[in-house]
């Protein structure tokens, strides 16, 4: 499973972070540019526009037509989808490596969500018509790009299934167990139990579709059944078992 926002990159170096129930999908599947040769990235950089944006600047927006591909060089992207009414979910948030700007790859249609800069970021833009070349001319790139839909596909579909089957109250379960299990996925000592604070209560309000003083509300009430404990520089998980059952029951 694999998001967070503007004052901080949340989670590791070069991995997406989203609402999914598949907790190997970052090892099987890394970043795009973490798939191709040297030499390949440095032909697509040679037809690439370096873009330079600041925390909270638009990198596309929803009905807008689609233009290319933003390849995420530095800093953090959260694509969202804005409802008529104005309330947004947060889909995911990308990391160095992942590119955004799909599904559609080569110009055509028109963006169904929207992707904005979550911290100070560098992004190289492949137009859609450079894209288009770049994939007939080299196969191994073509490969890594269905590759990398692949894996978005399975992101946003998995998004939509939890999203549209459990309560606010299983998705935050789900969302504690998954960041605390990516910690320990990054072989970094102590953090097998634990979600580090800078991902905030706004930043997990916004991934599970909720609001900040629920996700507080809860954790609270997760804090008294002994479930998490809520300390200065982590929310450390207890009971995993209890966060497990907690998740699939909602």
């Amino acid at each position: 499973m694999h998001p967070a926002t503007a004052a901080a990159a949340p989670g590791p170096q070069g991995h997406a972070l989203f609402l999914i129930d598949e907790p190997d999908l970052p090892e099987e599947n890394p970043p795009l540019m973490e798939t191709l040769h040297l030499s390949v990235r440095q032909i697509i950089k040679g037809h690439a526009t370096t873009l330079r944006l600041n925390t909270g600047m638009r990198v596309f927006e929803q009905g807008q037509p689609h233009s290319g591909i933003f390849v995420i060089e530095q800093g953090t992207v959260r694509t969202f989808y804005a409802a008529p009414t104005g309330k947004e979910i947060t889909l995911a948030f990308w990391k160095e490596g992942h590119f955004v700007g799909g599904p559609e790859l080569f110009g055509r249609g028109c963006h169904v969500w929207s992707a904005e800069a979550a911290s100070p970021c560098v992004l190289s833009w492949i137009p859609g018509h450079q894209l288009h070349t770049l994939a007939l001319q080299n196969s191994a790139f073509a490969l890594g790009l269905i590759d990398a839909l692949i894996v978005k596909g399975r992101c946003y579909s998995s998004l939509a299934q939890i999203l549209g089957t459990k309560p606010a109250r299983g998705r935050l379960a789900e969302l504690l167990l998954a960041l605390a299990g990516r910690e320990a996925r990054d072989g970094k000592p102590g953090k097998e139990s634990e979600v580090p604070r800078h991902v905030t209560h706004e930043q997990l309000a916004a991934i599970i579709g909720s609001t900040r003083q629920w996700v507080t509300a809860t954790l609270s009430r997760f804090e008294r059944d002994g479930l998490v404990s809520v300390q200065t520089d982590a929310i450390v998980i207890l009971n995993a078992r209890g966060l497990r059952e907690a998740s699939a029951s909602g």
